[in-house]
């Protein structure tokens, strides 16, 4: 267990998955303020961690609206007046090989999961730099070392690879650490999309998804709450598989 008194989060994707799992675990090492920006309700998640209503923060938003964003932001330092660790984590997928897919699907995958990082990392950047701290974890995929039918996801995770070593060189005297987590098959909804997906586009019913380990949420929540910590300040640009030996 980690020890997060008096430092607050925002975890973008916050209402099921690896994002519920991290606002999950900062709650429980005492986390002062956890923001949840998530396009899905997280109210109910908000009350089962914290009845009391003042450290669990629930915020409808659409981070591809950098107006809604800025919106929500405005919420999270009225209500918790810092924030400490960035946790870019929502993301979506649009899986098909490339010459099938539609320009809108890549519009919007690009749109979650590059331009929605990039509208809540604005948010916090310059108010982390005042405070000369500040951790800002960023979502890779094991996907980027090459995975057919992802060409359209892998792309926006490759963006998010690569602002990582550039973001933390920008930032390294101004005790904020930028360090990019790349999963492999871990046990989410999206892992279910990635399979059924699959399934489909290979016209075999008796498909069966790769025989890869597979990890849980959990495990890596653990990860990004590391990064978070002061004992891991001389991390930074890092970029971290966790995928069980996968690849």
């Amino acid at each position: 267990m980690f020890d997060f008194t008096g430092r607050n989060a925002v975890v973008t994707g916050g209402a099921k998955g690896i994002g519920e799992a991290t606002v999950r675990r900062f709650a429980a090492d005492n986390a002062a303020g956890v923001a949840i920006l998530d396009i899905e309700d997280s109210n109910a998640l908000a009350r089962e961690l914290d009845p009391s209503g003042g450290k669990v923060l629930p915020i409808r938003c659409d981070i591809t609206d950098r107006n809604a964003v800025q919106s929500a932001f405005q919420e999270v330092y009225d209500t918790f007046g810092r924030v400490d660790f960035m946790i870019n984590n929502a993301g979506i997928a649009r899986d098909g090989q490339f010459h099938t897919l539609s320009d809108d699907e890549w519009d919007i995958v690009q749109s979650v999961n590059v331009q929605g990082a990039y509208n809540c990392t604005r948010q916090v950047i310059n108010r982390m730099r005042d405070q000369e701290f500040g951790r800002i974890v960023l979502f890779s995929s094991i996907g980027t070392y090459g995975v057919a039918g992802q060409s359209f996801y892998s792309a926006s995770k490759g963006a998010l690879f690569t602002l990582t070593k550039n973001l933390a060189r920008e930032q390294t005297r101004k005790g904020i650490t930028v360090n990019c987590v790349i999963p492999g098959p871990i046990d989410t909804d999206l892992l279910a999309y990635v399979h059924e997906t699959a399934r489909k586009n290979s016209g075999n019913p008796n498909y069966k998804p790769p025989d890869l380990p597979t990890g849980q949420p959990r495990d890596v929540a653990s990860l990004i709450c590391f990064l978070c910590t002061d004992e891991a300040y001389y991390i930074n640009g890092a970029r971290i598989d966790i995928n069980g030996g996968a690849q």
